[in-house]
């Protein structure tokens, strides 16, 4: 059995045990999107696909803040750093997928877009996007509440940038595929963006937790099979 299943299975476990708190997350961004189009706003596709990026972000957040203290003791009995994140970026991954595709769903039911492929490509780069930004704020800010702050800032100020401001955030991508008050996009370019976005968060958001399940792990006294230490530990 592939050892990263197991930390998969955990991390599955444990947010299928907060499903009241996804239902809100996916409950309460949802009503951006339907306020929006209540109100008549050419933007409130691009509405939908933000309040589904904040989704997946927050989830990711808040499974990364929730393991902080489980991580170091996996890898003290013996897992690989690498099986943790392999199993958590399989769970988060197919996460911020069913909530793309639950978004999507909505706002096709509800709007009925002229582009469906733009809308597609953005859900799931947005997505991706998304599961490694939320991580990546969960080891930057180590607290719950400023953590979601700074979430819900960069999902504040990505469609109200100024200038080319907007091009240089996270959710640039995401917004630009489902904005329909401008002609379709060249996809490849956007792609580019978030995946390089992607890539740049993950390699930061990792770098920083494995530091720490390291830093933690080094300071823990080493033992034998029997619990007695190592030769010439004190």
């Amino acid at each position: 059995m592939n050892r990263w299943l197991l930390p998969a299975e955990m991390q599955a476990r444990d947010l299928a045990g907060r499903w009241p708190a996804l239902a809100l997350l996916f409950a309460l961004p949802a009503t951006w999107y339907l306020a929006e189009l209540a109100s008549g706003r050419p933007w409130a596709i691009g509405a939908g696909a933000l309040a589904m990026g904040w989704t997946s972000g927050a989830a990711a957040l808040f499974a990364v803040l929730g393991a902080r203290r489980a991580d170091p003791r996996l890898v003290q009995a013996g897992y690989r750093p690498v099986d943790l994140v392999m199993g958590r970026l399989a769970v988060l991954a197919g996460l911020a997928l069913a909530v793309a595709a639950a978004f999507g769903a909505l706002i096709v039911a509800c709007s009925h877009p002229d582009r469906p492929r733009d809308l597609v490509l953005g859900l799931v780069l947005g997505g991706l996007v998304s599961v490694m930004l939320g991580w990546a704020i969960a080891v930057l800010v180590p607290h719950e509440l400023e953590a979601t702050l700074v979430l819900i800032g960069l999902a504040g100020i990505a469609p109200t940038a100024p200038g080319r401001v907007g091009d240089y955030l996270p959710f640039y991508a995401l917004l630009r595929f489902t904005d329909v008050t401008r002609p379709s996009p060249a996809a490849w370019p956007l792609v580019l963006h978030a995946l390089a976005y992607s890539a740049g968060l993950a390699v930061l958001a990792l770098l920083v937790w494995y530091r720490r399940v390291r830093v933690v792990n080094d300071r823990q006294p080493r033992r034998g099979p029997a619990g007695v230490g190592y030769p010439g530990e004190r």
